[in-house]
């Protein structure tokens, strides 16, 4: 039934947009802009139950290509932050994993830039082999996690964001849905606990148990990593959060037609956020989106470009 690609965008609230563009651009280099748009007021009505809302954002990823990053500051409604204390394994969307040629070497030499929880460390994940790791937070406290394997081979510094971490509260059910209904057909990486006791740093626990899988859209787009933290158990998403407060929003998952998977989820029983809204009309094509929650109830966009006849 569904017919698209995997990841297209991750969404994420900021605070400052102008100091958030400086680090991603000038620090991890998310040099190829696709579309800055100005502080102007949206109809979103679904989304927040008003008529309108405003805020400005930017949307850009690294040279290599990989996941776009969406960087939305909003202006109305006044946005908080999500958590006050996030901490990896709390419910919902929870990093960017970027590929890098040498996370040491990374390290070194990025210290000064950015704000890393600790020291590389490094595992073996069944199947996949070497996996090599650090964590380290943007100006505003989102995770990002720089990795090195011969698995995804990198010709300079940076190879583009790979894959978003998702967590949720159990990986089997989260793993049938982003399968089933949004086409993730492929497991790269079959649920695992190697990471288990290497991310208490920022999981702000002792002896973290976490397992995690990685998976994929056979027909194009980036990866999904889904992990469950077993301890610490994760908070929930908090119940007065709003689109647009500081923090990770959303995966975006882009589709051939968005009608059709419109009327597919209404029929499969899904809940939305927001049904199939226009959201640009230019002269060649429209571009629409809708939102669904799943089954965490974390927002998922879909997108779809349509040619106008």
């Amino acid at each position: 039934m569904y017919r698209g690609s995997g990841i297209h965008h991750v969404g994420i609230g900021v605070e400052n947009l102008e100091a958030m563009k400086t680090f991603y651009q000038g620090a991890l280099e998310f040099n190829r802009v696709f579309v800055e748009f100005p502080e102007e007021e949206h109809n979103m009505d679904e989304m927040f139950r008003m008529p309108h809302v405003k805020f400005s954002g930017i949307m850009f990823q690294q040279e290599a290509g990989g996941v776009t990053v969406e960087l939305i500051q909003m202006a109305s409604p006044v946005p908080r932050p999500i958590r006050k204390d996030f901490r990896y394994g709390d419910i919902g969307v929870a990093k960017i994993t970027t590929a890098v040629s040498d996370v040491e070497q990374l390290h070194r030499e990025l210290k000064d830039k950015v704000n890393f929880c600790a020291e590389p460390k490094s595992t073996a994940i069944p199947g996949w082999g070497d996996y090599h790791f650090v964590y380290g937070r943007d100006p505003e406290g989102n995770l990002i996690e720089f990795i090195s394997s011969p698995e995804l081979p990198v010709e300079n510094i940076f190879g583009g964001a790979r894959w978003i971490g998702v967590s949720v509260t159990d990986l089997e059910r989260s793993r049938a849905f982003y399968q089933k209904y949004l086409g993730f057909d492929t497991v790269v990486i079959n649920p695992h606990d190697s990471f288990s006791g290497l991310v208490d740093e920022v999981s702000v626990g002792s002896g973290t148990q976490v397992r995690s899988c990685v998976i994929s859209n056979s027909k194009g787009g980036e990866m999904l990593e889904l992990f469950e933290v077993l301890k610490p158990r994760g908070r929930s998403i908090p119940l007065s959060t709003y689109w647009g407060d500081f923090g990770y929003l959303e995966i975006a998952i882009q589709c051939d037609d968005i009608h059709e998977m419109g009327s597919y989820f209404e029929k499969e029983g899904m809940e939305f956020l927001a049904r199939p809204t226009l959201a640009l009309d230019e002269p060649d094509y429209e571009g629409w989106y809708l939102y669904i929650k799943d089954p965490d109830g974390i927002p998922v966009e879909v997108i779809s470009l349509v040619p106008k006849q």
